[in-house]
């Protein structure tokens, strides 16, 4: 299976990845049922973000890995992310700035406090995933360096020692010395669910399927039998959420002992079952997924508002409604977005050819 060309399964998956990151911020179902949203938002939304990290192991990884200057591909991918980072960050400045005048922080707490969001957390609490994204690229691209089965090894304790500040702290914080060390990481990060232990597991496994896609043998069973197996384990991995959330045992809950299981077959079954398109879709069906997941906390901030001019409060206390009406504002705002973009782009090709 070659690289070039675009997988129609992962493409359309980055839309359903998107609405699930929309759905996990605004509870869809939570006026309905609470175990419901739980396990909708709580569990079967923690797919999005790792699927999101195995497409980037999948295409840029493998990429950087195979090329002869490997690293300047890195630092390539890295520059492009860090612009968007800066971009969206800028975007978002205005609603930070207005949660600073309204709790004044000590300057050396405001200092350290952009640090911490900037490198791990997040200029603004979705934005997260860039940090992870790029921190998680440098560490798997060294980490290969030294061979796949050292690089899956350190990941993968890097991932459990990332659960044990996760889903599983319950467990960590009745052990004095693991307690004190997470209290300490906790100084430097909010939430161990960043570059340094959640990214590089999924990364590499993106990097893995991309090394197995060389083969061509597959198709029909293949998939059938990939998606059989990610069914049964959400299913486990439900079980796992709803036992570690009744037993209170989570700090968070975006990494679970099972999920990276469970992300190799779900990927699995995307690539066995996706044709090649080598002609590009619309702009709007590419670039959508991504813009979705950037802008719809800016639409969650719009609806708030609206509700509080209008007083429309059954916009948000009937979750579905809430829900409906963030992803639709969010696909309009997507809309305009590109709109927008080809509508500046047009007017300066005319103001270049006079």
């Amino acid at each position: 299976m070659q690289q070039n060309g675009r997988l129609d399964k992962v493409d359309s998956f980055k839309w359903l990845a998107a609405f699930l990151v929309v759905a996990n911020h605004t509870s869809p179902l939570e006026s309905l049922n609470g175990v419901a949203d739980f396990l909708l938002t709580r569990v079967l939304a923690r797919v999005a973000v790792p699927f999101f990290f195995m497409v980037t192991g999948y295409f840029v990884l493998y990429a950087a890995v195979q090329a002869e200057y490997g690293m300047k591909r890195i630092w390539e991918s890295l520059k492009k992310t860090g612009i968007l980072y800066l971009l969206i960050t800028l975007l978002y400045l205005p609603v930070q700035l207005y949660k600073l005048i309204k709790e004044p922080m000590e300057p050396a707490a405001w200092a350290g406090g952009i640090l911490k969001a900037v490198l791990f957390d997040g200029t603004y609490y979705h934005l997260w995933y860039l940090p992870a994204m790029m921190l998680g690229l440098l560490i798997c691209y060294g980490l290969l360096k030294l061979g796949r089965k050292t690089a899956f090894t350190c990941a993968g304790i890097l991932y459990i020692i990332g659960l044990f500040g996760d889903s599983y702290y319950g467990i960590a914080e009745k052990i004095p010395f693991l307690k004190g060390m997470y209290e300490g990481m906790f100084h430097i990060f909010s939430y161990t669910r960043n570059g340094l232990f959640m990214a590089p597991v999924f990364l590499l496994a993106g990097y893995e399927m991309a090394m197995g896609s060389r083969k061509e043998e597959r198709k029909e069973k293949a998939a059938a039998r990939a998606l059989r197996n990610f069914l049964i384990c959400l299913l486990f991995m439900c079980a796992e959420g709803l036992v570690l959330h009744i037993t209170n045992m989570q700090r968070h809950d975006s990494m679970y002992l099972i999920l990276p299981v469970c992300m190799l077959y779900l990927f699995q079954y995307l690539l066995f079952s996706s044709g090649r398109r080598e002609t590009e879709r619309g702009s709007f069906y590419i670039n959508g997924p991504m813009l979705l997941y950037f802008l719809h906390p800016l639409v969650i901030l719009l609806v708030r508002g609206f509700v509080k001019v209008t007083k429309l409060s059954f916009l948000l206390t009937v979750s579905p409604v809430y829900y409906l009406a963030v992803a639709v504002g969010s696909l309009c705002a997507v809309y305009l977005y590109l709109w927008g973009k080809q509508y500046v782009v047009r007017l300066l090709r005319r103001r270049r050819g006079k």
